[in-house]
């Protein structure tokens, strides 16, 4: 891999996605996409990695379950695999989440993120803008070697029910504590295991975003 200036070798795909998430309707908008960034410092030593989803929120697919009165979750998933002869191992993953919800009084959004941070925002191109700040993610083989290693990312976005949103609410303001700075950096990988058990309702809209760099080594 060469080395020097940050490079950009990310693989971005739209996975099929269940439940009932509209498609574009004007062929030449720009589709919602997942990227993640490879980085090397001067020095040529590997750097975290950088997470950004674009275009989330410009097709529309959600805005009908928003003014309907259910937030929309966005739930990333990034993992660090290391390549081998027979099977390929999960060495570490990192999750984190953000949620937007319509308040109907004033007709503005809030976006909730997993570092317990609140934006108000006035519209869903704001919203759209302020969910792709990307995410610089702790996420590194734990030393040197001479294995081969390449990042699987997933990105679900799905709407929940209000019930739902309580829970992902007190996870998020509870359990994670610091662990994603307002910067958008994300600490140390931390798992919320079976804390978080949300119902997919059938019926509203649901997209699942994938991407997976080359391989590379540390």
């Amino acid at each position: 891999m060469r080395r020097g200036a940050a490079l950009l070798i990310a693989a971005t795909f739209l996975g099929a996605g269940a439940g009932s998430a509209q498609q574009p309707q004007d062929s030449g908008q720009a589709s919602p996409r997942l990227t993640i960034e490879l980085q090397r410092d001067s020095t040529g030593a590997l750097a975290p990695p950088r997470v950004t989803a674009r275009d989330l929120m410009r097709d529309g697919a959600f805005e009908g379950a928003l003014r309907n009165g259910f937030p929309v979750r966005f739930s990333f998933r990034l993992g660090l695999w290391r390549n081998a002869a027979l099977f390929d191992r999960l060495v570490r993953e990192v999750q984190w989440d953000a949620v937007v919800v319509l308040d109907p009084v004033d007709n503005t959004y809030q976006l909730i993120r997993s570092s317990g941070s609140l934006d108000v925002l006035p519209d869903l191109g704001t919203v759209d803008r302020a969910l792709a700040t990307a995410f610089t993610v702790g996420l590194l083989p734990t030393r040197p070697d001479n294995n081969r290693y390449y990042y699987i990312g997933t990105l679900t976005v799905e709407s929940i029910s209000v019930s739902e949103l309580e829970e992902v609410e007190r996870w998020l303001t509870g359990d994670l504590g610091r662990a994603i700075t307002q910067r958008g950096d994300v600490g140390n990988a931390f798992s919320r295991g079976a804390r978080l058990a949300l119902i997919r309702l059938s019926g509203l809209p649901r997209r699942v975003l994938n991407a997976r760099t080359p391989q590379f080594t540390p």
